[in-house]
């Protein structure tokens, strides 16, 4: 129920600034409002809800600072996490769960077409790469942190038309295939145990798509007021 609530507010379902009844939720999912009640609550402790006494929950108005500043955040601890895990020495599990990840990696991008099969097949790998890392560093603090501050660009992300321009641009082969070289990079500082290279490599990284969807937002609202415009 919780996962169910939270995918359509990443997605924009439910926009920003929607009214979240309990009773309409528990008759669309077919559920009591307990559930509901109790999923409003996480979701509201995920900063991704605000609740107003005798009003209720309210899906949370995200702005592009709120995004960057996650990223730097982000860039922050994912670099943490790729130092740590150097300078620990990877298990040889974690070796292989990097290899295998990179290995989906180049079997995605030897596809010639580049649709929304691929898309999805990179996302899905984009994420459990980066859940291993936060496993790797074995730093329970991280986890939960790092799951709240991503969700902020899906939201942004779910902004962009998938037929504007830009959006062509940022889900284009190439913008995933240097993706895709950064992580090889990265495991391997991090396998060589190369602390401080990791760390850098990941900043870097997670700083490069942060101007990635800046730009791609701000590029969408252009979009948005010269529509308005005409």
């Amino acid at each position: 129920m919780i996962a169910a609530i939270r995918e359509r507010i990443l997605d924009g379902e439910f926009a920003p600034g929607a009214h979240l009844h309990e009773a309409a939720l528990a008759a669309k999912f077919g559920v009591s409002r307990t559930p509901i009640r109790d999923a409003l609550r996480i979701l509201g402790n995920e900063d991704l809800l605000i609740y107003h006494p005798n009003r209720g929950y309210f899906v949370r108005a995200v702005e592009l600072s709120d995004v960057l500043d996650s990223y730097d955040v982000r860039g922050a601890l994912e670099g943490l996490a790729c130092r740590t895990a150097a300078e620990n020495g990877l298990s040889d599990a974690h070796v292989e769960g990097f290899k295998g990840l990179l290995a989906r990696g180049d079997e995605i991008f030897l596809s010639p077409t580049w649709g929304a099969t691929e898309q999805a097949a990179w996302r899905e790998l984009n994420s459990e790469f980066h859940l291993l890392l936060l496993e790797a560093a074995h730093n329970r603090h991280l986890g939960p942190i790092m799951r709240q501050i991503r969700f902020f660009p899906r939201i942004f992300d779910s902004r962009l038309e998938p037929t504007s321009d830009f959006f062509q641009e940022v889900h284009t082969r190439n913008q995933r295939l240097r993706s895709h070289h950064d992580h090889i990079h990265i495991v391997d500082a991090m396998i060589r145990r190369e602390g401080a290279r990791a760390e850098a490599l990941m900043r870097e990284h997670v700083y490069a798509n942060r101007e990635l969807l800046r730009q791609g937002i701000e590029a969408a609202e252009r979009e948005g007021e010269d529509r308005q415009a005409k």
